[in-house]
């Protein structure tokens, strides 16, 4: 792994919205990286900021972001501040996060 520390600093589900906000510390260095995040239900993550979507499944429940270009080549120890706002239907539970990852990206691997 390429961070040494993933913190949540924000996760407000309400109302059918949600507003997530995440600071990555980076142990090692990477020219590319991936952050992906696996919810329990479809999220429409609608902006984001300090990342771009890369992919999404069809069922709006796996979603990958990438870098954008200032964001892209990260030395040890420094932070990257990434945010997403979206909706999900409000009718039942709000989505829980199932996983989240954030892993040095290698072209040549399938994730």
């Amino acid at each position: 792994r390429i961070y040494s520390k993933l913190d949540i600093t924000q996760k407000d589900w309400v109302d059918g919205n949600i507003n997530l906000r995440a600071v990555v510390t980076i142990q090692k260095e990477a020219s590319d990286w991936r952050y992906t995040m696996v919810f329990s239900i479809p999220v429409d993550i609608r902006d984001h900021w300090g990342c771009k979507v890369k992919s999404v499944n069809e069922f709006q429940t796996i979603w990958t972001f990438g870098p954008m270009p200032w964001t892209k080549k990260m030395r040890p120890k420094q932070k990257i501040s990434l945010g997403f706002n979206g909706r999900f239907e409000a009718d039942g539970e709000a989505p829980q996060t199932i996983t989240k990852s954030f892993i040095k990206y290698k072209p040549d691997e399938k994730y």
